[in-house]
């Protein structure tokens, strides 16, 4: 498990926002299907990490209540948000709708 990565995302390319905590069984599930989309290195899609416990302004300042939850970020605005387990091919099918 990472942290976020600050990279500079391309102009119209969606950030993914991974809100996790070691402890969550259902976040754990995840890591093998964000690892997975991180391997295919989309060019528009960024994703970030983020530990809810060592980066608590973060999580806060998205407001984020429960883990997992992935925020979609395009030009900086949220346009998208999810809670809980989700399939490989319903993140990804999702996500690029976003694009």
């Amino acid at each position: 498990m990472t942290n976020a990565v600050n990279k500079t995302p391309e102009v119209g390319a969606i950030t993914l926002l991974q809100f996790y905590a070691a402890w969550c069984y259902p976040c754990k599930m995840m890591m093998p299907v964000i690892a997975s989309i991180q391997r295919k290195k989309y060019d528009w899609l960024n994703v970030q990490q983020i530990d809810i416990d060592a980066q608590e302004t973060v999580a806060d300042s998205y407001h984020v209540r429960a883990v997992p939850t992935f925020v979609a970020l395009k030009d900086n605005k949220e346009v998208w948000r999810s809670s809980g387990v989700l399939p490989e091919h319903t993140l990804i099918e999702t996500l690029s709708m976003l694009k």
